[in-house]
């Protein structure tokens, strides 16, 4: 592994979809503390870096760095969410990394060394690319970086010797069908983001097949996972703000308009009487439009959108209950940089949005109170 040299850091501007791990070495610290001399922690770290190392990189993968007794690596063919093949493979390469374990570990004793025991997280989203040292290696940085390694380091979630993924990474392997065939996934609890908001995490392991029946076998972690999903999606539109549909006047406004284009509109705003106004501005307009009062239950119906290639705007409000603004935006993109955002605030802070949200112009905010004409002018570009 390189070091980096002390010419310092410069962010390239560039980001790009991809699946991110964290191999952690369990209880490293206590192990070499017991080393006698240099050489045996020497050569400790040195079989585990290397051999991880040389694993990610046969399946197409690259290891960035290691932090302590911690590798952090990325799969750059993942960038393509159609592609299978990519995705299977990170998955064949962690497996692999836990199947070596055990040829290492006997290794090790051979060695008088302490086994190896592995931390494993892998999530899949937008990452922001920068150039380290001499400008000539690369670093990752972001916030899908930040929730992988977190899940990692979490006692609760993170299981020794276990694949456990997070849910942007599951919800793009369970489009292949093939991957949910010869794989099982089982809910593995939330990582708490906020005292409202969790976000799902995954123990995935391959599926086992009996020579008297090729097909899938359903165990107790498909059942369990098959009821979470269920769950999940029922308590999700359960939650929506069906209280709009009451009133027969008013249906025309609140039902979902279908068309061949795909273009998607989300209104998020804790206040009933503005989402009515926002979606009356937009009922003579060909957009199949949502709303809600919750912006953790928007959230959720984001995450089981499922097709990232629909096109899609979010309409929000800064202050909102339990999930502000900013924490919705950042959510928001971690799961598809492509969504499309447009920020309605009372709050005259043009400037201080501008210089706090990445990426965000100026097209992107309007003031309240809300002018019919400037926001369906500005919805229509945005969208278009």
């Amino acid at each position: 592994m390189k070091n980096f040299s002390s010419k310092g850091i410069r962010f390239s501007g560039d980001s790009i979809k991809s699946c991110v791990g964290f191999i952690d070495l369990v209880d490293s610290t206590k192990n070499t503390i017991t080393m006698e001399g240099l050489d045996y922690i020497r050569r400790y770290y040195s079989i585990f870096i290397n051999s991880v190392s040389n694993l990610v990189k046969s399946s197409n993968g690259r290891v960035v760095k290691n932090i302590g007794d911690c590798l952090l690596f990325y799969f750059p063919k993942t960038s393509n969410e159609k592609n299978e093949h990519s995705f299977r493979e990170v998955i064949e390469c962690v497996l692999k990394i836990l199947d070596t374990r055990y040829s290492l570990n006997d290794e090790l004793s051979k060695q008088y060394l302490p086994p190896f025991n592995f931390r494993i997280s892998i999530d899949y989203g937008i990452v922001d690319l920068a150039l380290v040292g001499d400008y000539s290696q690369i670093d990752l940085f972001g916030s899908t970086l930040n929730l992988c390694s977190k899940i990692n380091s979490s006692s609760s979630l993170s299981i020794p010797n276990e694949i456990i993924i997070g849910d942007n990474f599951y919800r793009i392997l369970k489009s292949f069908s093939s991957i949910v065939r010869d794989f099982n996934f089982c809910n593995n609890g939330e990582y708490k983001i906020t005292e409202t908001t969790g976000y799902p995490t995954y123990n995935i392991k391959r599926k086992s097949y009996s020579s008297s029946s090729p097909l899938i076998t359903t165990n107790a972690n498909d059942t369990r996972n098959a009821q979470h999903d269920k769950q999940s999606s029922s308590s999700i539109f359960e939650n929506l703000d069906t209280n709009y549909y009451i009133n027969s006047k008013e249906k025309d406004l609140f039902s979902h308009k279908k068309n061949n284009n795909n273009k998607k509109i989300i209104l998020v705003d804790d206040e009933q009487d503005i989402l009515f106004t926002y979606r009356a501005f937009l009922k003579d307009y060909n957009y199949e439009v949502t709303s809600f009062t919750d912006p953790s239950i928007a959230l959720n119906y984001i995450r089981d959108h499922g097709n990232f290639n629909d096109l899609l705007l979010v309409i929000l409000d800064i202050r909102m209950k339990n999930l502000n603004g900013f924490q919705l935006h950042q959510q928001i993109k971690s799961i598809d940089p492509t969504i499309k955002i447009l920020f309605i605030t009372a709050l005259d802070i043009l400037d201080e949005l501008l210089s706090i949200v990445p990426g965000l112009s100026k097209e992107q905010i309007i003031r309240k109170p809300v002018d019919r004409k400037i926001f369906t002018n500005t919805v229509k570009k945005l969208i278009n």
